[in-house]
C-alpha cells in the first residue's frame, strides 16, 4: 500500500504496523483501522492519530478565500454531516472576514471566541486570522481530529484550539461562565454558531447558550438558514426571546444563497 506524499506519522505507522505483520495473524495489533491521507488509505493501530476513528472515505482538500483571508480546508464528506462545511458557515466566515456589517458584527481583534458545532471550523479560523485573543472550536469528540488538522494546515495552533462540547453538558464544561469565573478567567466575549438551529436539539442548545453566555457581556453571533417551519418556530419562539438588543441582517452570495445573521446578548433573568 502506498504512503501519502507527506510521509506523515500515521502513514509510517500504517506501513510499519500493518505491513510487517501481514503474514502473521498472531502478531497483528488488537486495534487496527484505516486512515486516509492525501486520498490514500493506510492501516494504523493508533486509535487517535491520522483522522477520525473508523473513517475510511474521501478526503477533500480545498483553498477557500474570504476577503483578504485564504484558508486551506480539509473535510471528510463521507463521514458525517459535521465533517463538511455548509453555506451558513461559509457565509458567516465571509461576513466576518470582510467586515460586511459594521455595527452589527462585533470586532474580533483581542476578543475571546468560542464556536458551537464548529465542524471544519471556517468562522473560527477566520477569527484566528483576524487577531482574536483566543478561539476554541467545539464539537463532538469524533470531529476533534478534523478540526485540529485544519488548524495545523492554517498555522493557527497557537491561537486556536479544539475541545469537545456536548450541548447538554455545557454547564459542566471549562468554557461555561461559572467554570471560567472559578478559574479566574473572564466570560467569553463572542459565541459563534452557524447552522445549529434544529428543532430536535432545542433544549440542549438553549442550555448551552445559557451556560456559556454571560448576560450583557457575551455576544451571540448566529447564522441561520431557514429549512422548515419547525426550525423557524424554534428560532423565533425559543432562541430570540432569550436575547437582548438583537441586531439582524441578511447576507448572501451567488454560490451559497442567503443566510440570516442575528447578534445579541443573553437576557438577564
Amino acid at each position: 500500500m502506498a504512503s501519502c506524499s507527506s510521509a506523515c506519522a500515521a502513514c509510517w505507522s500504517g506501513l510499519l504496523g500493518g505491513g510487517q505483520n501481514a503474514g502473521h495473524q498472531e502478531d497483528k495489533p488488537t486495534v487496527c483501522r484505516l486512515v486516509y491521507h492525501g486520498g490514500l488509505p493506510m492501516v494504523t493501530n493508533d486509535v487517535t492519530e491520522g483522522g477520525m476513528p473508523g473513517y475510511s472515505g474521501l478526503v477533500k482538500n480545498e483553498t477557500i478565500g474570504f476577503g483578504q483571508i485564504t484558508l486551506q480546508i480539509e473535510t471528510w464528506p463521507d463521514y458525517r454531516i459535521g465533517a463538511s462545511h455548509w453555506p451558513s458557515g461559509r457565509l458567516l466566515a465571509k461576513a466576518l472576514a470582510e467586515s460586511a456589517f459594521p455595527g452589527l458584527l462585533p470586532e474580533i481583534e483581542g476578543r475571546t471566541v468560542l464556536e458551537l458545532g464548529a465542524g471544519p471550523g471556517l468562522p473560527s479560523m477566520v477569527c484566528g486570522k483576524l487577531g482574536a485573543a483566543s478561539v476554541v472550536l467545539t464539537d463532538l469528540v469524533e470531529l476533534l481530529p478534523l478540526m485540529n488538522r485544519n488548524l495545523e494546515l492554517n498555522g493557527l495552533l497557537n491561537t486556536c484550539r479544539v475541545d469537545v462540547l456536548d450541548w447538554d453538558g455545557a454547564a459542566a464544561s471549562p468554557h461555561s461562565v461559572a467554570s471560567r469565573h472559578r478559574s479566574g478567567d473572564a466570560a467569553l466575549d463572542i459565541l459563534l454558531a452557524a447552522d445549529v438551529v434544529y428543532i430536535e436539539e432545542q433544549e440542549p442548545l438553549i442550555e448551552a447558550l445559557v451556560a456559556l453566555m454571560k448576560p450583557g457581556h457575551t455576544q451571540l453571533v448566529l447564522a441561520y438558514k431557514n429549512r422548515n417551519p419547525g426550525d423557524r418556530r424554534y428560532l423565533q419562539e425559543r432562541i430570540l426571546p432569550r436575547l437582548d438588543g438583537v441586531r439582524f441582517a441578511e447576507f448572501s452570495t451567488p454560490e451559497d444563497g442567503r443566510t440570516e445573521l442575528y447578534v445579541g446578548h443573553l437576557r438577564h433573568l
